[in-house]
């Protein structure tokens, strides 16, 4: 196994694509955590944080499956590479408005909207840069990394914090993106070139082509399925980004700093773990019993979580945490994995670009609830209410494929 990501990182094409992936994701993970902290200083606010949050994920919901129309016919590298020389000077201007709100929210926005067009740039980029036999172990290795490097940015981002201080900070994260961009310009600019002649490209060409995905997705009921889970498994982290603060102040009472890596933290070293589990073992056992077990595991985890508090429970809930990551990952690399199998080649980033959407567009009511109903109710409550109901989806999900499978009997 380690053989074969080794002759994968010995491509130097996908090396450069892979480094890119990982730093450029530390930087956003990190900025989207010291924001979070940031708001929540200021504001001593969940819903604050949800709102905040909200200005990353919004954008998705009308730019994503746009992005990914228009990425399907674009020279995936320059857009990659704008898209992280774009992100440099928006990440320096938080340096000059740390302390505006309004600004924060505003610049949050558009990272948001640049993001849109690199996500569905970067995944459908891989098959280009590696042979067909390594493909599965590339995507592998990007969905570790994935996971690897918000780890890194969730952990670094208080730390940092503290060693830079609230404002410089932001300096490190513009070089971080820097060093991302440079990477993706060494990518050889024909492995990633398009053949979609200028003038045919235009909005009719653009709106044919989205059509064309969304009919696509439909028609497939694995992928459909697969981006609902992807969704909710995304909807959950962002979920849990939004509580951590809250978590971290009123039930485990420790410095909103140390929130990075002892409540994120944990949670992301569980999604690494997990996904070399299923990565592993997975083959063994029906992706559906995989996923429901991961689904039932997250309602079990946040409904356990709900009843820690105080810094004596600390390691308690850094183990339920890191639990919770694991489930998360049996539900996210399954449904991933389908993705990656059944999409075809040419739709990949109108597929992606769904997936932004449907994130954006999904977490806004559960991440706008979660953070008025910790003001409201506390953190614990609301930990409570969607444990059980992730729970009874679970157990619905299971009920429902041992239904399907009696019928077919």
């Amino acid at each position: 196994m380690l053989k074969s990501y080794l002759e994968v990182i010995k491509n130097k094409d996908f090396r450069y694509l892979w480094l890119g992936q990982i730093i450029s994701q530390i930087a956003l993970n990190m900025l989207s955590f010291v924001l979070a902290i940031r708001v929540y200083q200021e504001t001593q606010s969940n819903a604050s944080v949800s709102f905040m949050l909200l200005a990353f994920g919004i954008p998705s919901i009308i730019f994503g499956v746009v992005a990914g129309g228009i990425v399907d016919f674009l020279d995936k590298r320059k857009v990659m590479l704008y898209c992280n020389l774009s992100r440099v000077f928006l990440i320096l201007a938080f340096f000059f408005y740390a302390h505006d709100l309004v600004i924060i929210y505003a610049l949050s926005v558009i990272i948001s909207i640049i993001s849109q067009f690199f996500i569905p740039a970067e995944g459908p980029a891989i098959p280009s840069l590696v042979p067909e036999k390594e493909l599965l172990t590339a995507n592998s290795l990007f969905t570790i990394s994935f996971y690897l490097s918000m780890i890194l940015g969730f952990i670094l981002a208080g730390p940092f914090v503290r060693l830079f201080g609230p404002k410089t900070v932001f300096l490190f994260m513009g070089l971080l993106m820097l060093l991302a961009a440079y990477y993706i310009s060494r990518i050889p600019k024909k492995k990633l070139a398009v053949k979609t002649v200028l003038a045919d490209f235009n909005f009719s060409f653009i709106g044919r082509a989205i059509d064309d995905g969304i009919t696509f997705i439909h028609s497939n009921k694995r992928i459909e399925q697969s981006l609902l889970l992807m969704t909710f498994s995304q909807a959950l982290l962002s979920i849990l980004a939004v509580l951590a603060p809250g978590f971290a102040d009123r039930m485990l009472m420790i410095d909103l700093t140390d929130s990075s890596y002892l409540v994120m933290g944990p949670a992301a070293i569980g999604l690494v773990v997990g996904s070399f589990l299923v990565g592993a073992y997975g083959n063994k056992f029906i992706k559906t019993t995989i996923i429901t077990v991961g689904i039932v595991g997250v309602g079990a985890n946040l409904l356990l979580l709900s009843v820690v508090s105080g810094s004596y429970s600390l390691i308690t809930a850094m183990i339920l945490l890191f639990t919770l990551g694991i489930f998360n990952s049996f539900i996210s690399v399954p449904a991933n994995t389908i993705l990656q199998k059944d999409s075809d080649s040419q739709m990949r980033g109108r597929i992606y670009g769904v997936l932004t959407s449907l994130t954006g567009g999904v977490s806004l009511l559960p991440v706008v609830f979660s953070g008025i109903l910790a003001d409201e109710l506390g953190i614990g409550l609301t930990m409570a209410i969607l444990g059980l109901v992730i729970a009874a989806v679970g157990i619905y999900h299971y009920l429902r494929h041992l239904f399907l499978i009696s019928s077919i009997k």
